[in-house]
């Protein structure tokens, strides 16, 4: 019999195993589908491969649960399955690696600070080019999440960092990791600045202590909220652990929309429809814009992550999943930005919330503690990528590690972003910065390489829409990391 070597996933589209790395055989008829025996691991397997094998993230009977070696004891399970009733609700209807918990994760991810500048946005860009950017933007998103499963699965990895380097090298993995570190500082730096806004029209009703309408009380009140709800939310390994709160994140994110539409709609009925909006906008402005978009979907960071934490990963999944989460949230930033844009006109030029005074309206309060909410638990999300990338650099294994070495490296990663939030001025300058510079590269430049370094890349094994398809998904994200990355460097300057 011809020997021949291939990569042969454990599980396939339909009926996958709960290990997801790839084992490589020499001869097809020496493994069957549902048998594969120690030795022949063993032997066609290298050491490093069987230790990622032996310490991974199962999931067994809709529980995660991380294995030092072999399966769990059935003592074992019933310890981990002894929870209180609300818990076994929540993970009856809500189960990890479900089609549920992986759509709200990831538009968990995108869903954050970035929709506070949108009203901003479509102020720069216009609103009818705001709207097609974002419904252009979406679909990219997407399909990079489907090129970068199809990465997942050749390379066999985990993160980000580690299919860079299997597909691509050492360089562009490190390269990888430097960018995903920096857009997760500005996405951080961002939270805790929006958290900051937050608290500003709250400080300013009569009555308030002076000391909290002051800098230093504002920045005494959002360390005592990182302390409180952000740091316990950085601790956890796996991100499928924040999947209840990213859920409830995102209905605090939807009622903040209907808000700010009811707002909106009372406004225009009174005052009538602003004549100073425009439909398209033009010179660096316009740009400058398409950067803030580009922030706000970007949710690469967290693909690997909640792709390999599915309960059956595969490609077809993951675009099913994806296409759920984007959808929801590109409706959410279309109405955000033009009822925010409706209603202030080119008074908003920074985050929507310095516009809003939350002591006026029931609502609003209501609105601004969700808002507080969801930002802890976006911040915590854009931490988990920043710490993979740097694990990568220093050579550690977050999986082999223990609990306590991550909980404080996670806590002085926590800390860092937190002392920088709290002395940047302006969010916009954050979002534009890092959403079209590392924005451009991590969700688009980086899936499409990958992608064309995964092997058998002509037209005539891909077809024309895929192979042309991937060209423009690398080319649109070259113009938004250059132009957008100099629109908004000239907007800082002048």
């Amino acid at each position: 019999m011809k020997n021949h070597s291939q990569t042969a996933p454990y599980g396939d589209d339909e009926g996958a195993g709960n290990i997801f790395f790839p084992v490589l055989v020499t001869d097809r008829s020496s493994f069957s589908n549902t048998h594969r025996n120690e030795t022949s691991l063993m032997s066609c397997c290298s050491r490093e491969r069987i230790m990622e094998m032996a310490r991974s993230t199962k999931n067994i009977d809709g529980v995660l649960h991380d294995f030092e070696e072999g399966p769990p004891t059935a003592e074992m399970l019933r310890q981990r399955k002894r929870k209180s009733l609300p818990q076994r609700i929540l993970e009856r209807a809500f189960p990890p690696g479900s089609m549920l918990s992986s759509a709200f994760t990831l538009g968990s991810s995108t869903l954050g600070g970035g929709i506070l500048g949108l009203p901003s946005a479509f102020n720069m860009t216009g609103y009818i080019l705001s709207i097609i950017l974002l419904v252009v933007v979406v679909i990219l998103t997407v399909f990079s999440l489907w090129l970068l499963a199809r990465s997942a699965d050749v390379s066999g990895k985990r993160t980000y960092e580690d299919v860079m380097k299997v597909l691509m090298g050492r360089f562009p993995a490190c390269m990888v990791a430097v960018l995903m570190c920096g857009f997760c500082i500005g996405g951080g730096v961002g939270y805790i600045i929006s958290i900051g806004n937050l608290l500003t029209p709250v400080f300013a009703n009569p009555g308030v202590p002076y000391f909290l309408t002051t800098k230093p009380g504002n920045r005494l009140i959002t360390s005592m909220i990182w302390l409180v709800f952000i740091l316990p939310l950085c601790l956890p390994k796996q991100i499928d652990s924040l999947r209840h709160t990213s859920l409830i994140g995102c209905i605090c994110i939807l009622f903040f929309v209907i808000c700010i539409i009811i707002d909106a709609c009372q406004y225009a009925s009174k005052h009538g429809f602003r004549s100073e909006l425009e439909m398209f906008g033009t010179g660096n402005h316009a740009i400058e814009g398409l950067g803030m978009v580009m922030f706000a979907c970007l949710v690469q960071i967290n693909a690997f992550e909640v792709y390999h934490e599915m309960s059956h990963p595969s490609p077809r999944r993951m675009v099913r999943d994806s296409i759920i989460a984007m959808s929801g949230c590109g409706l959410l930033y279309i109405l955000v930005g033009f009822f925010g844009y409706m209603r202030f006109g080119k008074a908003v030029t920074d985050s929507i919330l310095l516009m809003y005074q939350p002591g006026e309206s029931v609502l609003f309060a209501v609105a601004y503690v969700g808002i507080v909410f969801k930002i802890c638990v976006a911040f915590a999300l854009h931490q988990l990528p920043m710490r993979d990338g740097i694990y990568h650099l220093i050579g550690w294994d977050v999986y082999l590690i223990p609990w306590w070495q991550n909980a404080v490296f996670c806590t002085f990663l926590s800390l860092v972003l937190l002392l920088a939030g709290l002395f940047v001025p302006n969010i916009n300058i954050v979002f534009g910065l890092v959403g079209a510079f590392c924005g451009g590269f991590i969700g688009y430049i980086f899936p499409s390489l990958m992608f064309m370094y995964s092997g058998d890349f002509t037209l005539k094994k891909k077809g024309f829409l895929l192979y042309f398809s991937t060209y423009f998904l690398m080319l649109a994200g070259c113009v938004a990391a250059v132009f957008g990355t100099g629109a908004s460097v000239y907007g800082v300057a002048v």
